[in-house]
């Protein structure tokens, strides 16, 4: 199994971005509803590249997207 939680949603950012993300966006990313929060990690995997992701059903019955380095 691949080692989806060696990375953080800032690291995430940091990689698509090539920046830390401020406060602001931090603040704004933790805001949103989970649907809105996968959107979001898939789109800065595909903009960080090297990076896979996978939609899975939490114990709390939410979908959350796991994301990890390509070949970790």
């Amino acid at each position: 199994m691949a080692n989806e939680c060696d990375m953080s949603f800032a690291d995430l950012f940091n990689m698509a971005k090539k920046r830390a993300w401020t406060p602001d966006e931090e603040r704004k990313f933790a805001a949103l509803d989970p649907q809105s929060r996968n959107a979001l990690v898939k789109q800065l995997a595909k903009e960080a590249g090297r990076i896979d992701t996978e939609d899975r059903l939490g114990t709390d019955g939410i979908t959350y997207t796991a994301f990890w380095v390509e070949g970790a």
